[in-house]
């Protein structure tokens, strides 16, 4: 009887397809390759530091190696890219004891001789107030603002417990230069769930 009938057998499960290429998030790397060691700077540095301590790799992932302020708790970072990037996060780590920076703005692509008075008198791209409890975590930047950065300056405004110097010890960003961005995968997320997208 036509009750009895057997359920028709589910086909085999196809063969998952392959990943799509790396998009958003995924396809950002660490910049610290793209960055020209020359023509970066720190203003208001103490003697004893150099800001390669906190972009380099190997320097940036020892604790002890520092950059600190020098007259007072505000650092000016310019960090320049040896090519056009996009930006897409950051990542600091810094000192336990307060000197840990709070009080961010980032510039993108900062005139020649950019210094303190601008730092505090413009307009930033983007100000960020960190936690001490933020440190080492990565954070957001406002994408659509970092699309083609060649220079970018760190004004450090502020530490945690209004030391008298501010420290850190590794700064790292995450992006993608922007001749190797292809932004059609950053499309290609609707298509990937499968809405309406199957050929007739």
């Amino acid at each position: 009887p036509e009750s009895c009938m057997k359920a028709p057998t589910a086909p085999a499960p196809a063969a998952a397809p392959a990943p799509p290429p790396a998009y958003g998030a995924a396809a950002m790397v660490d910049m610290e390759s793209h960055i020209s060691w020359s023509e970066s700077s720190c203003l208001n540095i103490s003697a004893k530091s150099s800001v390669q301590n906190v972009l380099k790799q190997g320097l940036r992932d020892q604790p002890q190696m520092l950059i600190e302020s020098d007259a007072d708790e505000q650092l000016l970072l310019t960090i320049a890219f040896d090519t056009a990037v996009k930006l897409h996060s950051l990542e600091m780590k810094a000192p336990a004891d307060g000197r840990a920076p709070r009080a961010l703005k980032l510039f993108v692509n900062p005139a020649p001789g950019f210094d303190f008075d601008e730092a505090e008198d413009s307009n930033a791209d983007q100000e960020l107030e960190i936690a001490a409890d933020q440190m080492g975590e990565r954070l957001d930047l406002r994408f659509v603002k970092f699309q083609n950065v060649g220079r970018l300056a760190v004004f450090i405004a502020a530490n945690v417990d209004d030391a008298e110097t501010s420290a850190l010890s590794s700064l790292k960003f995450w992006g993608a230069p922007v001749h190797t961005t292809n932004m059609k995968e950053f499309k290609r997320v609707a298509g990937e769930a499968g809405e309406g997208t199957m050929g007739s």
